[in-house]
């Protein structure tokens, strides 16, 4: 890959990544591999949604009717255009009147599709946020307090998804409630390590047990008293079609048939983005030359008023202040959805070489970085990196290339 240049080689990866975990290709594939699979109508919730949902339009089943729940930016002309797809744009990540009101049309066509008709439900990361029916007595102003405050909070997203479900009547499998088919199949894509659906979108169709052991006073005072629920009929079967695992493997597949040297490292990346981004950069200093590959999802503890950028970002600089004056080593730090934190940005790529421009610009990295505002630096660098709409969800992915 020698006509390449190394950011070129770096985004090429990104792209074989994010391609294999598509969701239209994911739900093409299952739908072919299940031929005896039956469904007459669709729900699809997540930031994949759209995709997914084509994905299912594309096979041979007979689609009677669709409820699409997703953001406006993902809504393609082509469902916009189907008279059997009903569309409710909502809000990511928190959740606005438009989840609240996504929750009441989910309901709806609950109740409008009859108990008879096989059920296939899509499923992608961004679903908590997307559509909610919040317990009896908490308004959309302590919903939306509630979700900012987790959102900051530095909590991975099995804990952000543990309380998020004690405030829902739909989340933690509370949707079971209020699907009466007698058939039900979910597809799902994964946003979380270890791939457990009670965990992905909170779970709307897996009921699990509250083993939420954080302590925290403030999320606990917020707590209304449970609502006791009718009985459940419906069997679910679910299978989770896209994962962090097929993306990052994907990479080193691609890095073998052209020829590179290539590492997949099991360990997943998480916890704070800039401790890991000084771990990771220190790991580099030293590591054979090649194409290495890390999943995972990291998080950032927000200050008050928090700049520009995301965790990928943060990570992204505290890297390239580590591997300073590495010439050889370029690194790509990006959220498969193709977005980070409050920009439209999937996060950056860095290299050696990155410290010395923000040197000259008078930029000061740690106090950006406490600020939550590597995004602003690395503009002024030109190194953020935008792919677009990506069409998939499985959280974030670095892609290292140290040249021989």
């Amino acid at each position: 890959m020698t006509e390449l240049t190394t950011r070129e080689l770096l985004v090429h990866l990104y792209e074989t990544a994010v391609d294999t975990v598509d969701g239209r290709r994911l739900v093409q594939r299952w739908c072919r591999e299940n031929p005896s699979a039956t469904f007459t109508d669709c729900i699809a919730i997540g930031k994949a949604a759209s995709a997914m949902l084509q994905g299912a339009l594309d096979s041979r089943h007979t689609i009677n009717s669709a409820l699409l729940i997703t953001t406006r930016e993902s809504v393609t002309r082509e469902l916009k255009r189907n008279k059997k797809v009903n569309i409710v744009e909502s809000a990511h990540p928190v959740p606005g009147q438009s989840s609240l009101d996504a929750g009441d049309a989910l309901l709806k066509y609950l109740r409008a599709v009859p108990q008879q008709s096989p059920l296939l439900v899509l499923l992608s990361g961004g679903a908590s946020s997307m559509v909610e029916v919040p317990v009896d007595g908490l308004s959309l102003s302590q919903l939306q307090q509630i979700n900012r405050y987790l959102l900051a909070s530095g909590k991975d997203i099995h804990l952000m998804n543990a309380w998020r479900k004690r405030f829902s009547k739909i989340k933690g499998g509370g949707l079971l409630h209020y699907v009466k088919h007698l058939q039900c199949t979910q597809l799902i894509i994964s946003d979380v390590q270890g791939n457990d659906p009670a965990i992905i979108g909170s779970g709307l169709l897996v009921q699990s047990e509250d083993e939420n052991h954080d302590v925290d006073d403030w999320l606990q005072s917020q707590l209304l008293e449970d609502m006791p629920h009718p009985e459940i009929n419906t069997q679910v079967t679910t299978h989770v079609i896209g994962t962090n695992e097929m993306a990052t493997r994907a990479v080193v597949d691609e890095a073998r048939h052209h020829g590179l040297d290539h590492y997949l490292h099991d360990e997943f990346i998480c916890g704070d983005a800039i401790e890991q981004g000084g771990v990771i950069g220190e790991f580099l200093r030293s590591a054979p030359a090649g194409v290495h590959v890390w999943g995972g999802e990291t998080t950032v503890e927000l200050p008050e008023n928090p700049g520009l950028g995301g965790r990928n970002q943060s990570m992204a600089l505290s890297l390239a202040a580590t591997i300073e004056g590495e010439d050889d080593v370029s690194v790509l730090v990006a959220g498969t959805d193709g977005i980070d934190g409050n920009t439209p940005c999937a996060g950056a790529v860095v290299s050696g070489n990155s410290m010395r421009q923000i040197r000259q610009m008078g930029f000061d990295t740690e106090a950006e970085l406490s600020k939550a505002n590597a995004g602003m630096v690395l503009m002024a660098i030109n190194e953020l990196f935008k792919p677009g709409p990506t069409n998939t969800n499985v959280m974030d992915i670095v892609i290292a290339y140290k040249r021989h």
